[in-house]
């Protein structure tokens, strides 16, 4: 038996010998084991992950931890994920051999008539449309011509705001009016009208409104109107556009030499028309109609409008206004007609 062992062990220890000649890097390193349990078992989570990044960013950061075991987690490594080390030595490969790599598609040659026009049309300005200014209005000055009550020219000037911020609109008005004979003033009419509007809808809008006369001739000192209710656009797009408003109002006025006031409620009703003719012609035609248990007042008002230059046009205009039940020596009917210069902005 003892004759058998030693020949066994003769044999085992020449094997061991022709191994450690044959690697003998192998015999001076150190077992794997002494990597560190934590290290290894981050190694084996992170080779369990399907994506490749996540076993490379893995053993990057074994690498960086223990540079001087850098043979051990290399060969860790490659022992727990093949695929891995295939792909990384097929990258070395490539960035040294390029001709292993793919070839690239080659451009297709454009003329360079196509290039151009192509840029052409990429970089061609998009068109935006026109932004309407929040605040706009009118100046509108120039001479009158006086029937009825008064028959005389004279001077009138009217100004014109307007204010919009989503779905609200504002807009004020100032008038005024002024005749002068060489002895005596025989007209002096002066308004301010404010008015709100908040749309419900596109086409349907409530309103609210304040107007202050001050006529001499109208057999009052001065007059006050409240009105509100709900308007209506026909036609807002377009050549023709077309509104009207209706709703309850409520009129104060204090008669001429005297300290009577008359209070009435009653009703109102608009008629605003406008149609663009042409590029730079307008034509206008705006009705107020108001109604209360003392009397009615029609209030129309046409005027053609002509574009000199951008802002600037010439407005000839004719107003009737017709009151019903009014002070003894006062006519029911005037005229006025009017041509005027209109700045708008």
């Amino acid at each position: 038996m003892l004759n058998l062992l030693w020949p066994l062990c003769f044999a085992f220890f020449c094997v061991k010998f022709l191994v450690i000649a044959a690697l003998p890097g192998i015999a001076a390193e150190q077992p794997l084991t002494q990597l560190g349990p934590n290290l290894i078992q981050s190694l084996e989570q992170a080779a369990e992950d399907e994506l490749p990044a996540a076993f490379e960013a893995a053993v990057r950061e074994a690498l960086s931890h223990a540079p001087q075991q850098q043979a051990k987690i290399l060969r860790l490594a490659i022992a727990l994920r093949p695929d891995w080390a295939a792909r990384r030595i097929a990258d070395v490969l490539m960035k040294e051999e390029p001709a292993l790599a793919a070839p690239k598609p080659v451009a297709a040659v454009v003329p360079a008539t196509t290039l151009k026009d192509r840029t052409a049309v990429n970089t061609k300005p998009i068109p935006k449309a026109p932004v309407k200014p929040a605040v706009s209005g009118s100046v509108d000055f120039g001479g009158i011509l006086r029937t009825g009550n008064t028959e005389n020219a004279g001077l009138k000037a009217q100004l014109k705001l307007g204010y919009q911020s989503d779905r609200w609109q504002h807009k004020g008005l100032a008038e005024g009016g002024y005749l002068q004979s060489e002895t005596d003033t025989l007209e002096q009419r002066f308004e301010l009208e404010y008015e709100a509007n908040y749309d419900i809808r596109k086409e349907i809008f409530a309103f609210g409104l304040a107007n202050y006369t001050d006529d001499r001739f109208s057999g009052f000192d001065y007059e006050l109107l409240s009105a509100a209710g709900l308007g209506v656009r026909l036609f807002d797009e377009g050549p023709v556009k077309w509104e009207i408003t209706a709703g309850p109002s409520l009129r104060y006025a204090k008669i001429s030499d005297s300290d009577e006031m008359e209070t009435s409620p009653g009703a109102r009703f608009t008629n605003d028309i406008t149609w663009q003719i042409s590029d730079g012609a307008f034509l206008g035609n705006e009705t107020e109609v108001l109604w209360d248990r003392e009397r009615v007042t029609i209030d129309n008002d046409t005027s053609i409008k002509m574009r000199i230059v951008e802002q600037l046009s010439g407005k000839l205009s004719l107003n009737t206004r017709y009151r019903s039940n009014v002070p003894e020596d006062t006519e029911t009917t005037d005229t006025t007609t009017r041509a005027s210069i209109v700045y708008d902005f």
